[in-house]
């Protein structure tokens, strides 16, 4: 029987607060091939450990690297990590924004927004989204959304991975997220 080995290597990275309960940065890069970089904007981080894998962050992984993509970099609206977000106990978010402002400045070649639907009409999440798409402003060229290819999901606006995941892995397109006007 004849066998091929395959090896994959990749480097996982994680910037956390001092005291680990705010992630700003999770960043999976394969280190043997050179392809595309990509921003992924979700709504808050669930783990503090990076050799646990959650389920968006599977999802994100088994699409994206499939995609051609070598460097998938996760931030978040918010930083706080905590399995189910609570946008009224959630605490200052400027440091989590200011560290957006700085990952920005790195050359991806799309930012894709993948906060989902959730917290529609919630006073604090529409605040962080509004000073996040000013912080977007002048990237508005590389930001993009999911979108399935089978048109199915195109009315949704910033489909969270997780869902596209559940309803469509493996059929992940993107298509220019336009930024509302605030």
């Amino acid at each position: 029987m004849e066998t091929v080995r395959q090896n994959v290597i990749l480097e996982r990275t994680g910037i956390f607060s001092q005291t680990a309960g705010k992630r700003f940065e999770y960043t999976m890069e394969r280190k043997e091939t050179k392809g595309k970089k990509i921003l992924v904007i979700c709504t808050n981080p669930a783990s503090d450990n990076l050799l646990v894998v959650d389920l968006t962050t599977n999802y994100l992984m088994n699409n994206l690297f499939a995609m051609g993509y070598s460097t998938i970099t996760l931030c978040n609206l918010f930083a706080d990590i905590t399995d189910k977000l609570q946008p009224t106990k959630a605490g200052d978010n400027t440091d989590n924004l200011e560290y957006i402002k700085e990952v920005l400045k790195r050359d991806f070649d799309e930012i894709l927004l993948g906060f989902g639907n959730g917290y529609v009409g919630n006073k604090k999440v529409k605040e962080e989204k509004e000073n996040l798409y000013k912080i977007l402003k002048p990237y508005a060229k590389k930001l993009t959304e999911l979108v399935d290819t089978d048109d199915k999901y195109k009315t949704l606006k910033t489909i969270h991975p997780l869902f596209a995941g559940q309803r469509f892995s493996g059929k992940w397109a993107f298509r220019k997220f336009v930024l509302p006007k605030i």
